[in-house]
C-alpha cells in the first residue's frame, strides 16, 4: 500500500509564468508546457517534432514534480 502524504495546506506561492518564461529564454533545447490560459483553457505547446520524445520529457517532468512534493513532506 502506498503512503498517505497528509497535505497541510502549505503551499508556496505561485511564480509569475511570463517572468519564468523570460528567464528560460535563449536556454532550451525543447520544452513541452503544459498549463492555463487566461480564460482558463488548458494549453499544451510543444517543441518536439518527435511526440515519443514528447511524451517522454513529459513523463520525466512527472517525476521531477513527484519527487520535489516527496522532499517537502
Amino acid at each position: 500500500m502506498g503512503d498517505i502524504i497528509d497535505f497541510t495546506g502549505n503551499r508556496r506561492d505561485d511564480a509569475d509564468p511570463d517572468t519564468t518564461l523570460l528567464r528560460l529564454l535563449g536556454q532550451l533545447e525543447g520544452f513541452v508546457l503544459v498549463g492555463y490560459d487566461k480564460d482558463g483553457n488548458e494549453l499544451t505547446a510543444v517543441t518536439f517534432g518527435h511526440l515519443p520524445e514528447a511524451l517522454w520529457i513529459l513523463e520525466r517532468g512527472k517525476k521531477s514534480i513527484l519527487e520535489r512534493v516527496d522532499a517537502e513532506y
